[in-house]
């Protein structure tokens, strides 16, 4: 049983390691049909969506779930509804992203791309206190070193752990 324990672990950790893209963001932020309270005191479901983030009442109820039962934790979503919500809010966070370093964007790397969505996916406001790193990011052509220590070196980094890590590696063209 251990040793399955320990291949899955590998194996997971082995996949996870080389995956610049939406897909990151899910391993990142986890998985859940019920209600859970997120490391910052919000009552969070399915693909870290925040329940009490402007909007979440009418996204909730747009893919057919009761916003109350669901933040009570007395209804469950399903897969589809989970998705949904993960699409819109990835959706929500390449566009911030991509107006963040807007003209710059494209001359990002796909993966540093899904590594700014990523970060941007934890909230736009949040992503706009990275000033260094948007420095580093629209010089022509992005100075991803730079860009990397700025990751590193942030707040941000100590409180997300493996995220940084994860987004730190794909912060290349």
């Amino acid at each position: 049983m251990l040793k399955k324990l320990i291949l899955i672990f590998v194996l997971v950790a082995g996949s996870y390691a080389g995956t610049c893209n939406s897909y990151q963001t899910e391993l990142n932020e986890g998985y859940k049909r019920r209600v859970y309270i997120d490391t910052e005191s919000n009552p969070t479901v399915g693909i870290g969506f925040n329940l009490n983030k402007p909007g979440a009442k009418a996204k909730i109820e747009r893919v057919g779930a009761n916003y109350e039962a669901v933040l009570n934790g007395s209804q469950r979503l399903s897969d589809g509804q989970i998705r949904k919500l993960f699409s819109d809010d990835m959706k929500e966070a390449h566009r911030c992203a991509k107006n963040w370093l807007r003209p710059s964007w494209n001359a990002l790397g796909s993966d540093a791309q899904s590594a700014i969505a990523d970060m941007a996916f934890m909230g736009c406001a949040k992503l706009h206190g990275f000033v260094k790193l948007h420095a580093a990011l629209t010089k022509s052509p992005p100075d991803y070193e730079a860009a990397k220590n700025e990751m590193r070196n942030s707040r941000w980094c100590g409180q997300v752990g493996l995220r940084c890590d994860h987004d730190v590696a794909c912060m290349h063209d």
